[in-house]
């Protein structure tokens, strides 16, 4: 599946919602790098990004 199918794939699932947010231009410029160089797509490297995000946060809890 190309990246334009997985997108629209997303979309139309109930159970992926779209969130967004901005960031300095700096760290924008890198995130695209890394997850190019990983082969991935923005998607991807954002759900990951955040999951470990959550779980990082939800080990901090007592």
């Amino acid at each position: 599946m190309n990246t334009d199918e997985m997108a629209a794939s997303r979309r139309a699932d109930p159970n992926y919602v779209q969130i967004s947010g901005h960031v300095p231009k700096p760290l924008a410029l890198e995130f695209k790098l890394a997850f190019t160089r990983a082969e991935i797509n923005q998607s991807e490297a954002m759900e990951a990004a955040i999951a470990l995000w959550v779980q990082q946060q939800e080990g901090g809890k007592a």
